[in-house]
């Protein structure tokens, strides 16, 4: 009996190791003209956040260097992959977060969402800036599972260059990773019945939010707040979290953070806990 609860005990503590909780947070760029949601306001609650769901990665949008230098200190067990959409340091990163202490970087690059992706601060199609992948191939230092995951932000402007955005993606989503586990964060700026998501969805990716019961999506149906949330539907549900191969969806969470007229972001976080295999 005795080894009986010991076998199931150590089955369910392997189980528990594939897990990883994964978030695609638009954190917003640090904008003088955002009044009481200014970034001096928001960044320690922006990032307990984070450490209270034990993000095991986020991947976030819209943030700049000096956003990074602050979300590095004040979350001292994470490290994290990118660069700017203008190159180094300059402009707005697609940063990849992970816990330094669970993950282990094998690979990882860089590329922009544009005719030419290897052309830094090159600019897509219709699209009013630059836009980039940034994504990392880890290895699970837990379970062992080595899997890629993906982080990018589509134009808000041009509608040509999101389709050509998620095309161009899928292509190298298959290029680079294969057959292995993919997690693809991002804000996509498209709707879920756009033609970018359509798109992504067509080409093998997966929507948690499509994929679960009721009972394991919780918050509301939209991710982009405007920091007013008042009359929003699931319209602006752009932000997601898809997955691709030998990834289980197990819960979604929209993180509904406000507290008055105050948000954590001008989009609130999405927040998926899945299991990872090698199969």
């Amino acid at each position: 009996m005795v080894l009986a609860l010991l076998l199931i005990s150590s089955a369910n503590s392997q189980e528990n190791k594939k897990e990883l909780n994964i978030c695609s947070f638009n954190v917003r760029y640090n904008s003088p003209d955002d009044g009481i949601n200014i970034w001096e306001n928001r960044k320690d609650w922006l990032t307990h956040s984070m450490r209270f769901y034990q993000a095991d990665l986020m991947g976030t949008q819209e943030v700049t260097h000096t956003q990074l230098v602050d979300m590095q200190a004040l979350l001292p067990n994470y490290a994290y992959i990118g660069i700017g959409r203008e190159g180094d340091t300059q402009g707005e990163y697609s940063a990849i977060f992970y816990k330094k202490d669970r993950f282990e970087v094998v690979d990882s690059n860089t590329f922009w969402l544009s005719e030419t992706p290897n052309v830094i601060a090159s600019k897509g199609w219709d699209a009013a800036l630059p836009r980039i992948v940034t994504w990392a191939l880890f290895k699970d230092k837990h379970s062992g599972v080595s899997f890629y995951h993906f982080n990018t932000h589509f134009d808000h402007r041009g509608k040509q260059a999101r389709i050509e955005s998620a095309a161009l993606l899928t292509q190298k989503i298959n290029e680079i990773a294969g057959g292995s586990p993919v997690l693809l964060t991002g804000d996509f700026n498209s709707s879920p019945d756009s033609e970018a998501i359509d798109t992504l969805l067509k080409n093998g990716l997966k929507d948690p939010y499509l994929n679960l019961d009721s009972d394991q999506v919780y918050g509301p149906e939209y991710s982009a707040n405007g920091w007013d949330a008042a009359g929003r539907t699931s319209d602006s549900r752009i932000d997601y979290v898809f997955y691709k191969g030998a990834v289980q969806p197990l819960t979604l969470q929209i993180l509904d953070g406000q507290r008055g007229q105050r948000y954590i972001s001008d989009h609130f976080p999405v927040i998926a806990k899945v299991e990872l295999s090698n199969n």
